[in-house]
C-alpha cells in the first residue's frame, strides 16, 4: 500500500518518497517496508539504523528514522483509521450453511451468513448482513439486530435481545441462568430466571464473559459499552452506555453501573449497589458500597483514590511507627515497660 494512499484517505502531510508499506510495526522493530507511529520523541531512539519505511509522527524527528513521513495534529487517532487497512478478518462462506439447524419459524434478513453447525431457534429473528460464524448457539426468541458478527462457541439463550453492530467474541454465554437460590433449613431451592438480557446498539464483547438472564424483568448492558474478556454479570445489573471494564471483573446483581464508567481488571462489585457515571474504579478494587459520579476509587475495601493512596502510604511506614514507639517507651518509662510485659 502506498503512503500516498493513506495520506489521501486519512489526511497528513506527506514528507519524503512514496514508498510501499506491507505491514504495521512498532518503532523498534522497524522494517524498510514496514510503517511505525511515533507518540513521544523519546521513542525515536529504539528505532534500528535501517528505519522505517514510513512513520506517522506529530512533526519531523531528530534524525532519520523513515524513507517517508507522515505528519498529523494527534498521531494516536490517525493509528485508529490506518490500521483498520491492515485488519484481516477471519472470513467464513457467506450464506446459510447446509449444515446449520435454523428453525422453520426463525427469520433470517438480508445477506445473513450462519456457519455450519450453528443452531437458531424457534421464533428467532436475525438482521441484515450479520455473520454468525460455525458452533454458535442461538435460543428461541431472540431478536439480533443488523450488522451483528457472532463468534464461534457463543450461546444466546431464549429472549435476549442483541443490538446493531454488535461484536460478541468465542465463548460467550449470554442468558445463562442467574446466580439465585432461597435458603431453606433443607438446603437451597434454586429461583426459576424467568427475565432477559438486553444488548443495546454497539457494544464489544469479549471471549468467555458471562453475562445472566435476569430473575424478573431484565440485563441490560447499554448503548457502545466495551467488555473486556472474562467478565461476569449477573442477574439483573444495569451497565450505562460506554462503560468499559477489564479482564476478570464480576459485578453482582441488581447493581446499577453508570455511563462512561471505567474499570481496570480484577474488579469486584458487590450487589445491590450503584456507580455513579463516570466513576473509575482502579484494578483489584472491591467495591462494597456506592461509589458518587466522576470519583475515582481504589483497594479492597475500595474508597477513594486520595484517601487510599494516604493510608496505603501509612501503613508501608507501620513498622517505623512501631519501633520510634518503642524508642518513645523506653525512654519515658525505662525499664518498666520490659517488666510489664514480662
Amino acid at each position: 500500500m502506498k503512503v500516498s494512499e493513506i495520506v489521501k484517505k486519512f489526511g497528513g502531510t506527506l514528507l519524503g518518497e512514496d514508498v510501499d508499506v506491507k505491514r504495521v510495526s512498532p518503532p523498534e522493530s522497524a522494517t524498510p517496508d514496514s510503517l511505525i507511529f511515533i507518540f513521544e520523541p523519546g521513542r525515536v531512539k529504539n528505532i534500528p539504523e535501517k528505519g522505517a519505511g514510513a512513520a506517522v509522527c506529530r512533526e519531523k524527528p531528530d534524525r532519520d528514522v523513515a524513507r517517508a513521513l507522515i505528519i498529523v495534529s494527534d498521531p494516536r487517532r490517525y493509528m485508529v483509521d490506518v490500521l483498520g487497512l491492515f485488519v484481516r478478518e477471519t472470513q467464513i462462506s457467506s450464506g446459510i450453511s447446509g449444515e446449520a439447524h435454523i428453525s422453520e419459524t426463525a427469520r433470517m434478513g438480508k445477506n445473513v451468513t450462519v456457519g455450519m453447525w450453528s443452531f437458531v431457534g424457534s421464533g428467532t429473528v436475525i438482521g441484515d448482513n450479520s455473520v454468525i460464524f460455525p458452533h454458535v448457539f442461538i435460543g428461541d426468541n431472540v431478536r439480533i439486530g443488523s450488522d451483528v458478527r457472532i463468534y464461534p462457541f457463543v450461546y444466546i439463550g431464549n429472549d435476549t435481545v442483541i443490538g446493531n453492530r454488535v461484536v460478541i467474541h468465542s465463548g460467550t454465554k449470554i442468558g445463562t441462568d442467574g446466580f439465585g437460590f432461597l435458603k431453606t433449613p433443607d438446603g437451597y431451592i434454586k429461583i426459576p430466571q424467568v427475565g432477559r438480557v438486553v444488548i443495546e446498539d454497539d457494544v464489544e464483547i469479549g471471549a468467555n464473559c458471562t453475562i445472566d438472564r435476569a430473575t424478573i424483568g431484565e440485563t441490560r448492558i447499554g448503548r457502545g459499552v466495551k467488555l473486556d474478556n472474562l467478565i461476569q454479570i449477573g442477574h439483573n445489573v444495569t451497565v450505562g452506555e460506554h462503560t468499559v471494564m477489564a479482564a476478570q471483573t464480576g459485578i453482582a446483581g441488581s447493581t446499577r453501573i453508570g455511563k462512561w464508567v471505567m474499570m481496570g481488571g480484577q474488579v469486584g462489585v458487590a450487589d445491590h449497589i450503584e456507580v455513579g457515571d463516570r466513576a473509575i474504579i482502579m484494578a483489584k478494587s472491591g467495591v462494597s458500597k456506592s461509589v458518587p459520579q466522576r470519583k475515582i476509587y481504589e483497594g479492597y475495601m475500595a474508597r477513594e483514590r486520595r484517601h487510599y493512596l494516604r493510608t496505603r502510604s501509612l501503613l508501608d511506614r507501620l513498622p517505623e511507627f512501631v519501633e520510634r514507639l518503642k524508642r518513645l517507651e523506653k525512654e519515658v518509662f525505662g525499664d518498666e515497660t520490659e517488666n510489664s510485659k514480662k
